[in-house]
């Protein structure tokens, strides 16, 4: 009878158990992955996940394979990205969550690129236009412009002057080159 229990296939193949234990490990954890998950954020600002919706109050139900995936090189998709992929639990639709301090950031800094690019843009504009008056009055000792009533009338040298003097003030503060 000793000589039996000597000779199971545990001891024979400890490969084998091992490899069947693994199969068996990633069979279950397979199986845990694809569970539903709630979601919810409560009174107080904080966001809760669980196995379980609420007992009170509005939650989205995950599917957490569809989410993540291990060894996937691609990025998680954000909830605005993919809105397929959390259907509400309680059947009336998810307000945005709020933003994260890091997403708030990104924000603010794209915001200031933003104004910064079109700041440029302005300067840029103007000094063609400072520009433009210099090519224009600058080699002139005659220049003419249309007044209100849009007859043509000869500007003084003392005001031909000053626009000059302006615009070249102006490209020395404000323009390269």
């Amino acid at each position: 009878m000793k000589q039996l229990q000597q000779d199971s296939p545990i001891r024979m193949h400890p490969a084998l158990f091992q490899i069947m234990l693994c199969v068996l490990a990633l069979t279950v954890c397979q199986a845990l992955a694809a569970a539903e998950v709630y979601t919810w954020t409560d009174e107080n600002g904080v966001v809760h996940f669980s196995d379980a919706p609420p007992e009170s109050g509005e939650s989205a139900r995950l599917q957490v394979e569809e989410i993540y995936r291990p060894g996937s090189v691609e990025a998680l998709p954000t909830p605005s990205d993919a809105p397929a992929e959390a259907a509400v639990h309680s059947g009336e639709p998810e307000a945005e969550p709020p933003l994260s301090a890091a997403q708030q950031r990104r924000e603010q800094i794209l915001r200031d690129r933003a104004e910064r690019q079109e700041e440029a843009a302005e300067a840029e504009r103007l000094c063609g236009l400072h520009r433009q008056r210099l090519e224009q009055m600058e080699p002139a000792r005659r220049v003419f412009y249309t007044d209100e009533s849009g007859e043509s009338v000869r500007m003084d040298d003392d005001r031909r002057m000053a626009l000059i003097d302006e615009s070249k003030q102006f490209l020395a503060d404000n323009c390269r080159g």
